[in-house]
């Protein structure tokens, strides 16, 4: 009888934890299903661009317009499917647009390359005028810079004492020694050496009096252009050409100094300095267009000389043509621009496709629905389209328009 008196009290309360236990799991029902209706009731829309307006449903916003947003909380946990997995790649390594794409295209072009450049004199066609002798200039025939000139015309006259001590020699050897032909032979040269033309040592001779200024002529025909006077002057600028003569009368002048050049402006040169990509394009006697700035006339002419140099630490080459200007429409110093026609046969691509990060040249490829920065390198240029040397194939599929890919906060990182 104990022993079903203890079984029944067993019974009894394991009956009682049942109840206990169904009772406590149908609060925690109630108390969830309560806090969802509660989370429900107060779902919150707000603004994105002013956080300001709060709403407890669904509208737009009162300030812009916009449509408003549920706002999240704290333990909202976000799904991440296949589809967003995309997305989760950093902004500037792939980029998701349904932007009008292209495809490379080769072809024949014909390439125009426009480069400029500057008129300078024929350096084969100046005369340097130059001082012979140390002496003070007497009279000068010339008033301001790029006067016209005539050969033989008299350009200044000097005082020398150098030269007045070698002609007192000849008229003594020829008073006190006539028969000794040697020396007055070698006399004769020293004046000749020292500028003195062969009529003006013979008229000496004649008129037995030595002469206290000696005239300097124009050995050539056109306009004479003045040195300057040092190398302090070069260095400041000051040997620019300016009407206004530096050279007076007055002036001493050292043997050997350089004091007027005489060039010639029917002969010139039209220098340019030709970008590296576009030298293969340029050959030897090529037609060339040139065209002076501000002005709608061209001028027919070929390429001279092709002569590569290095300026500023960059590969350039020089491309040279004469110019003939017998009627003096083109001056020196002028900036003109000359135009290369050529063909080629290229990979070619619009060249709003390409975006020049500076360093780099990119393109977008679109691969899988999504495009993908690649690293180009671009030759010529004929019009809109590009010239692709190395980066895409003729079957890759581009973006037409790469500055659209981009906005002002983007940092593109290329990975090839």
């Amino acid at each position: 009888m104990r022993e079903l008196s203890i079984m029944r009290n067993r019974l009894k309360n394991k009956h009682a934890f049942i109840a206990l236990a169904i009772f406590i799991i149908v609060m925690m029902v109630m108390v969830s299903c309560n806090k969802k209706d509660s989370h429900a009731a107060h779902d919150e829309y707000t603004c994105p661009m002013h956080p300001t307006v709060v709403q407890d449903k669904p509208g737009t916003c009162p300030i812009c317009g916009m449509d408003l947003v549920k706002k999240s909380r704290q333990g909202d946990e976000v799904k991440i499917t296949a589809e967003l997995g995309y997305l989760l790649k950093p902004t500037n390594a792939i980029v998701t647009s349904s932007i009008k794409t292209i495809t490379p295209t080769r072809k024949d072009m014909e390439v125009k390359a426009e480069v400029k450049g500057v008129v300078v004199h024929d350096t084969r066609k100046l005369a340097t005028i130059s001082a012979r002798y140390g002496g003070r200039i007497e009279k000068l025939f010339i008033r301001y810079n790029q006067q016209a000139i005539s050969k033989g015309q008299k350009i200044f006259e000097i005082y020398s004492p150098e030269l007045i001590t070698a002609q007192r020699e000849l008229l003594y050897l020829l008073k006190s020694d006539s028969t000794n032909t040697r020396l007055i032979d070698a006399s004769k040269q020293k004046l000749g050496l020292l500028g003195m033309s062969e009529a003006q040592v013979n008229k000496l001779i004649s008129s037995k009096e030595e002469s206290y200024s000696f005239p300097v002529y124009s050995p050539v025909n056109g306009y004479i252009m003045e040195h300057p006077r040092s190398d302090k002057d070069e260095m400041s600028g000051r040997s620019e050409i300016t009407s206004e003569l530096k050279v007076r009368e007055g002036m001493y002048v050292t043997p050997g100094e350089s004091i007027f050049t005489v060039v010639s402006h029917s002969d010139l040169w039209a220098e340019f300095d030709v970008h590296q990509r576009d030298v293969p394009a340029v050959k030897l006697s090529d037609p060339l267009t040139i065209t002076v700035d501000n002005s709608s006339e061209g001028m027919q002419a070929k390429v001279d000389l092709i002569q590569p140099f290095i300026k500023d630490g960059e590969s350039l080459t020089k491309v040279r043509s004469y110019l003939q200007n017998p009627h003096q429409h083109y001056h020196a110093g002028e900036l003109v621009t000359a135009t290369f026609t050529s063909s080629a046969n290229r990979l070619w691509i619009p060249i709003s496709s390409k975006l020049d990060l500076g360093t780099q040249e990119i393109v977008f490829i679109k691969r899988r629905g999504t495009f993908r920065p690649q690293v180009i390198s671009s030759g010529r240029q004929s019009d809109n389209w590009i010239e692709v040397l190395k980066g895409v194939e003729p079957g890759d599929s581009l973006a037409y328009n790469s500055q659209f890919m981009v906005d002002s906060e983007s940092f593109i990182k290329v990975r090839n």
